[in-house]
């Protein structure tokens, strides 16, 4: 028997709570998942807090806590991850900011803060090319695309401090008007030269020919960039140095997930057809991570749709694209040696329908595998799986679980 090997599915936003229009269940109880349901009968299961109890997490703070990483000894903020995500290089003193392109109205009325999520390629390339390099008292702007109407913005200059608020609304806000950024101290350079940037974005976009077409097709115009998540440079130890000897592939139509992964050393694959978006490959990500496998311990595997419908509030679009992922499993079980491979699943946090954000309920989790301590959960929900033995588990502490069981753990003591 050769070295086990493990394939670990996170569904981003995966957790919900029951909505009435289902029946009273979640979306993954709702979903058809026959292949979900057997693996949960046959493995170890439970809720798990991708952090600590009653915290709430972003995707950027999750995934870290799920790859195994403390991000109180190494997060700085979402931007600085975009920023290494995108390939922009920080140097220190810069500032990195998560950006949407939104659109706002003449009196900074946030109408839609993704554009009408915008993916046109192209179009984001004239957009951004119009501004970047943006120079103002004495900084300098450099943006970079990522996943559809997300980009990364990096803020140089001397004497910046990156304790900026958000500019952004959020979802639940749409129709406030846009907020002026911030210091959280009394240091205000950094925070007016943003705010110069992001007015000079919208003078330039109001009038680029790429929104003129949009607005002639009775589309959003994307026409600012609206910020979160400022951001110091961030360094994470490669993943070697905690699980000792493994080699980890990351799977990812999403940026800023193969960007953390790059962050932690792992190899990372993608495909133009892996959007990061509803119109993800299934199929394709599925047997690319069998191709990955071969050269790796752990193969890693993304799926956002889950989360972009809690954000929408589409119960039973999540609950598609649940079954969809069942799909994924049922394709593995049938090409996988079953004696020598491990298949998990687990999420970054909770977004839950109603809530149209993420939440701190916990996350549905399993892991099925030759030996592995089978409990008495019979299928595939987050109230049958709170019954399991690794309910109440963090994030690393699952990530830790499938590592000893690949046999990549240390150990402590004699």
């Amino acid at each position: 028997m050769g070295k086990a090997k493990g394939i670990y599915l996170i569904a981003d936003g995966l957790g919900d709570r029951p909505i009435a229009e289902l029946n009273g269940l979640t979306p993954l109880e709702y979903a058809n998942t026959p292949t979900m349901d057997l693996l949960c009968k046959e493995g170890m299961t439970g809720l798990v807090h991708p952090y600590r109890p009653g915290c709430r997490v972003g995707t950027d703070w999750g995934h870290i806590c799920l790859f195994g990483y403390n991000p109180d000894e190494h997060y700085t903020g979402r931007g600085a991850v975009e920023a290494y995500s995108a390939g922009l290089e920080m140097k220190k003193g810069d500032v990195a900011f998560r950006g949407n392109l939104g659109t706002v109205d003449d009196d900074l009325v946030v109408i839609d803060r993704r554009a009408g999520r915008i993916k046109d390629k192209e179009d984001i390339k004239a957009l951004i090319e119009a501004v970047d390099g943006y120079e103002v008292d004495g900084c300098t702007f450099k943006i970079l695309s990522l996943t559809e109407h997300r980009v990364a913005v990096v803020m140089s200059g001397e004497d910046l401090d990156w304790h900026i608020v958000d500019t952004d609304p959020g979802t639940a806000c749409e129709g406030s008007k846009m907020i002026c950024p911030i210091q959280e101290n009394n240091y205000q350079k950094s925070a007016e030269a943003l705010w110069k940037f992001q007015l000079h974005v919208k003078e330039v976009w109001d009038k680029h020919p790429v929104n003129i077409e949009r607005e002639k097709k009775g589309l959003h115009k994307a026409n600012f960039i609206i910020t979160r998540g400022a951001a110091a440079a961030m360094v994470l130890p490669p993943i070697e140095s905690i699980f000792p000897k493994v080699k980890v592939s990351v799977i990812a139509g999403d940026e800023t997930i193969t960007g953390i992964g790059k962050m932690c050393n792992f190899d990372y694959a993608t495909d133009e057809s892996f959007t990061g978006g509803f119109d993800t490959n299934y199929l394709g990500k599925a047997q690319k991570v069998l191709d990955e496998l071969e050269n790796h311990d752990l193969v890693i595997v993304h799926i956002k749709g889950t989360d972009l419908c809690g954000h929408d509030n589409e119960p039973l679009k999540k609950a598609k694209i649940v079954e969809q992922i069942d799909a994924m499993f049922t394709y593995w079980l049938t090409k996988i040696d079953k004696d020598n491979t491990y298949l998990a699943l687990a999420a970054d946090h909770s977004t839950p329908c109603h809530v149209r954000d993420h939440s701190a309920d916990p996350v549905p989790a399993f892991l099925w595998g030759p030996n592995v301590r089978v409990d008495e959960c019979t299928s595939c929900g987050e109230r049958a799986i709170a019954k399991g033995i690794i309910n109440g588990y963090t994030g690393a502490q699952f990530m830790s679980t499938i590592m000893d069981y690949l046999g990549h753990t240390k150990k402590y003591g004699a």
